[in-house]
C-alpha cells in the first residue's frame, strides 16, 4: 500500500475519532446533572481495579481499572465508552479533554465475548483504563458512560481517581446524641497534609465522609474544627453522625439449582432459572445480631465454571418482605451496590395478591450478593433504618475523599482517601 495513502487513512481515522469525542462531550454534558439508570438489558455492571476483589468507585490514579457489563440481548451490539471530567458536585468541568486524557476519550469497546453453555444468552463486554488509546492523567471525578451505536446512554458510573498526597485518618465511635446513642455512629476525621502547602483551607479543601461505598449516604462538605500548620481536625458533629443501620441481607446462588442458606428454592421454568429467597420481615424491634457481610457489595461467581464472565448463569431472584400496615404508603426498594444503589421500577417492591408480602424479582448473574430494603421518601431522602432497624454495633465501612484546589488552579485534585471500619474501632 502506498505510504502516503496509509498516512492519510490514519489521519482521517484520528480526525473522525476526535470529532466524535468532541461532539459527544458537548451532547452529553447536559446529562451529567442527574443519575441515568441502567438500560433494562444491561446487567452485571462492575468497576474493579487490579488490587481488589470487589467492585468500587474509588481508585488510585496509577491503578488499572476494568469496566465490565453484560448485554442480555446477546446480539453483539456495538458499544462505546465516553469519559467526562466533573467538578466536586459532579457537574461537568470546563477542562478540555486533552487536559485530563492522554489519547482518545471515546472509543468502541472491542473486547467482548458471547456466553457459553448458559440458558440465558448474553454478551460480556469489558475495557481497561489505561489502555493503548486512553490514559487518564489527572486525579478527580469522572463520569464513565456507555453508549450504543445510536449514541444513547445505556449505563454510567461515577468514578474517582486519587493520589495520596495527604494522610486521611477516620475514627468511629458511638453517637454523642443521647436520643440516638444506640442507633447512630459518629465519625471524626483528621487530615495530615505533610509537605502539601495549603494556604486557605476553608476555600481550597473540600472533604466529606460516606458510608459503605454509597455516596448518596454522605455528609455535606465539611470544615475543620481545628487547624495547625499541617493538621486539620474534624470533630464529630451532627453532620458526621450516621444511622448505623443493620447488617445487610445476603444470598449466594453460585450453584444454580442447589438450595442454600437464605435461598428457599431454585428451579427452571421454560428458558429461565428462578431463585426464591426466604421472605424477610421488619427488624426494627429485633435484637441486633452480628452477621458478617460485605457492606452492600457483590461478587460474581460460579463454582462449576472456570470463566465466570461468560459461563455464569442468570437467575430471576425473587425478593419478599412481610407486609406491615406502616408500609402501605411507602416506596420500598431492594437496595445495594449490585445495581449502583439505583431506584427503578424493577427493584421496587409491589404488593402481591394475598396482601401478605411485598415482592419483586430481579434478573442477576450467579454470585454472592448483599442487599437491604430501604424507603425512598418524597423529598428523595433515603430511609435505611425504619425497616431494618439501626444498631450502633453494626459493622460499617466509612470512607473520606479530600479534594484540593489551590487559589491559582483551575480544577480540584483528589489528594487523599481514607477508609475505616466501625466494628474494628468501636470494639477496640
Amino acid at each position: 500500500m502506498n505510504i502516503n495513502l496509509l498516512q492519510n487513512s490514519i489521519l482521517t481515522k484520528n480526525y473522525l475519532m476526535f470529532y466524535r469525542s468532541f461532539f459527544l462531550i458537548i451532547l452529553y454534558s447536559s446529562c451529567l446533572f442527574s443519575q441515568i439508570n441502567d438500560a433494562h438489558f444491561i446487567k452485571s455492571v462492575s468497576v474493579k481495579n487490579n488490587k481488589s476483589e470487589f467492585p468500587h468507585t474509588v481508585h488510585p490514579l496509577q491503578s488499572t481499572v476494568t469496566f465490565s457489563f453484560d448485554d442480555v440481548t446477546g446480539n453483539q451490539e456495538e458499544y462505546y465508552y465516553l469519559i467526562t471530567h466533573c467538578e466536586v458536585d459532579w457537574t461537568p468541568s470546563d477542562l478540555p479533554n486533552s487536559y485530563y486524557v492522554d489519547g482518545f476519550n471515546n472509543l468502541q469497546i472491542n473486547n467482548f465475548e458471547n456466553s457459553f453453555g448458559t440458558l440465558q444468552n448474553y454478551t460480556h463486554y469489558n475495557f481497561t483504563i489505561p489502555n493503548e488509546n486512553t490514559t487518564i492523567t489527572k486525579t478527580g471525578n469522572y463520569l464513565f458512560q456507555i453508549l450504543n451505536e445510536d449514541e444513547t446512554i445505556v449505563c454510567e458510573r461515577k468514578i474517582t481517581f486519587y493520589n495520596n498526597q495527604v494522610t486521611v485518618g477516620l475514627k468511629i465511635s458511638e453517637s454523642r446524641d443521647l436520643a440516638n446513642f444506640n442507633k447512630k455512629q459518629a465519625v471524626a476525621l483528621t487530615i495530615y497534609t505533610g509537605s502539601l502547602n495549603i494556604n486557605y483551607p476553608n476555600q481550597e479543601l473540600k472533604t466529606f465522609i460516606y458510608q459503605n461505598g454509597d455516596r448518596q449516604n454522605k455528609t455535606p462538605f465539611l470544615k475543620p474544627t481545628f487547624t495547625s500548620s499541617n493538621t486539620y481536625t474534624y470533630r464529630p458533629t451532627q453532620e458526621t453522625e450516621f444511622y448505623a443501620g443493620n447488617e445487610f441481607y445476603y444470598f449466594d446462588n453460585n450453584e444454580i439449582l442447589r438450595n442454600s442458606r437464605f435461598v428457599a428454592k431454585n428451579y427452571r421454568e421454560d428458558n429461565d432459572y428462578h431463585s426464591i429467597l426466604f421472605p424477610k420481615k421488619s427488624r426494627t424491634n429485633s435484637l441486633y445480631t452480628y452477621n458478617p457481610d460485605i457492606n452492600g457489595s457483590f461478587v460474581f461467581r460460579n463454582f462449576n465454571s472456570e470463566n465466570t464472565n461468560t459461563e455464569a448463569e442468570y437467575s430471576k431472584i425473587h425478593f419478599a418482605l412481610q407486609n406491615e400496615k406502616e408500609f402501605s404508603d411507602k416506596d420500598i426498594y431492594v437496595y445495594g451496590a449490585f445495581n449502583n444503589f439505583q431506584f427503578t421500577d424493577n427493584n421496587k417492591l409491589k404488593l402481591e395478591e394475598s396482601g401478605k408480602y411485598l415482592t419483586t424479582s430481579i434478573l442477576l448473574k450467579q454470585g454472592f450478593y448483599n442487599y437491604d430494603f430501604v424507603i425512598k421518601n418524597d423529598d428523595d431522602d433515603i430511609d435505611r433504618h425504619t425497616i431494618s432497624g439501626s444498631f450502633y454495633e453494626t459493622e460499617n465501612n466509612y470512607e473520606s475523599l479530600v479534594y484540593y484546589q489551590p487559589i491559582n488552579s483551575i480544577y480540584y485534585q483528589v489528594v487523599g482517601y481514607g477508609i475505616a471500619n466501625s466494628k474494628q474501632q468501636i470494639e477496640n
